[in-house]
């Protein structure tokens, strides 16, 4: 063959080479485009970073292999740019930690809190156990909300405090559970399946705080397994059939609640535990709060709030049916409340957000609340605060005027404070997490 033909050779094979790749750079290139452009809209609504479990991918580490983005259960938390895992809407996470289980080369690690905004939880080692010798901590009050992820806990304490064996007080319990949330129900199942004693006791009734979500709320979309029960008998529920589930579980397995008690603090006493709640005391070798982090609703601090027309948390929409409604809060609970008062006829519903952009809730709750204020369906007020609440209207500042709306019911939704004086006043060790690890230290 002839340096010409060889040459001619070459060449064909180049363009063959180039005419197979243009589509693949084109695709990856419009590919990167897109990403750069909702990475550039999460950062413009601040909902590039949230203080709740997220991920951080480092960089240097990441191959580029699309195993978290895969395998993520919600969409629209991770992507690939540039041949790297990024996180484009950190707000959408809610902690399943998949993520970090399948990246090949740890390039991932799950985080609490920002540098700008800290997040308290207990100072937990790595079988949920608090400083205090006996005291654990599961769920959403360790940084951990996702009910798949607080039944694990749950299961995984209980299962240490059956090792530990420790000795149980006179007419005392092995373990007293406080909080009957999933949980709690599933250190519940976990205890009496390892044989030991128990007792829950749960301040409001069994469900916690899925008791306080509206209806039709989508409260778990990655299956789970229970301790003596097996996997749930489906991947995505609603509230009504989740809590279905449960009571009758309850029922199955003959739990041990005490509803309507509220643990106040845990008391060491001649080497065992005595825990005072609002219906006495009880005497246990070991107390586990699975608590949520709601602890007791944040209030706004103005007149009239006091009013019976002042409510905290929305469980019969139908209640407000014809209602003037003021929803004060910019997270997943006051977006919910809206979308669902709004379906009840004759209502009108306002939503009051301190903020410019809704950047602590899901994409999808915004996405349909900007859609229906589009519509004029309901009415969103923005830079906003209540600054009193009086019979039959409220008063506001909507960015520095006063203004006023007709309302008949405020719901404040606007999270609530960290049980803090429980944990504080039963000897627990607090540590603030400013987007760190959520590791488990020793204590």
């Amino acid at each position: 063959m002839s340096n010409l033909e060889l040459i001619l050779l070459l060449g064909v094979a180049v363009l063959l080479i180039v005419f197979a790749a243009t589509p693949i750079v084109l695709r990856l290139n419009r590919h990167d485009r897109e990403v750069r452009e909702r990475l550039a809209a999460a950062r413009a609504q601040g909902r590039h970073e949230t203080p709740s479990l997220h991920p951080v991918i480092d960089e240097g580490l990441c191959i580029g292999c699309e195993e978290c983005v895969r395998g993520c259960p919600e969409q629209d938390v991770l992507a690939t740019y540039r041949h790297k895992a990024v996180v484009v809407d950190a707000s959408e996470c809610v902690g399943h930690g998949i993520c970090e289980r399948v990246c090949p080369v740890s390039a991932i690690t799950l985080v609490i809190g920002t540098r700008a905004r800290g997040v308290e939880i207990p100072r937990l080692n790595e079988f949920f156990e608090t400083n205090v010798p006996g005291i654990y901590v599961v769920g959403e009050l360790g940084g951990m909300g996702l009910i798949r992820n607080a039944i694990w806990q749950a299961t995984q304490a209980v299962e240490h405090v059956a090792q530990q064996a420790r000795p149980v007080p006179e007419g005392g319990v092995d373990v007293l559970v406080a909080g009957a949330g999933p949980a709690g129900l599933a250190a519940a199942l976990a205890a009496q399946e390892a044989g030991l004693r128990y007792l829950v006791v749960e301040q409001d009734t069994i469900g916690g705080a899925m008791m306080h979500y509206p209806r039709r709320k989508l409260v778990m979309t990655f299956p789970a397994a229970l301790p003596g029960v097996g996997t749930f008998p489906f991947r995505e529920v609603e509230k009504e059939p989740l809590m279905a589930f449960w009571r009758q579980t309850v029922a199955d397995r003959g739990l041990a609640i005490q509803e309507g008690t509220r643990l106040e603090r845990v008391e060491q006493v001649d080497g065992g535990l005595v825990a005072h709640t609002t219906h006495g005391t009880f005497r246990a070798a070991n107390v586990l709060l699975a608590l949520g982090r709601r602890g007791t609703p944040r209030t706004l601090g103005v007149p009239g709030e006091n009013g019976a027309k002042v409510l905290y948390r929305l469980l019969e929409p139908e209640a407000f049916d014809g209602a003037k409604v003021l929803v004060v809060g910019g997270g997943n609970a006051a977006l919910e409340a809206v979308l669902s008062l709004a379906e009840r006829p004759g209502s009108a519903i306002t939503l009051c957000h301190r903020g410019a952009a809704f950047t602590t809730a899901r994409a999808a709750l915004v996405r349909e609340i900007e859609f229906r204020a589009g519509k004029g369906w309901i009415e969103v007020l923005r830079e906003a605060r209540v600054t009193a609440i009086e019979e039959g209207l409220v008063v506001l500042d909507v960015a520095g005027a006063s203004v006023e709306r007709a309302n008949d019911f405020v719901f404040v939704m606007v999270g609530g404070t960290l049980p803090s004086a429980l944990l504080t006043a039963s000897g627990v060790d607090l540590e603030t997490k400013f987007g760190t690890p959520l590791t488990r230290s020793s204590a």
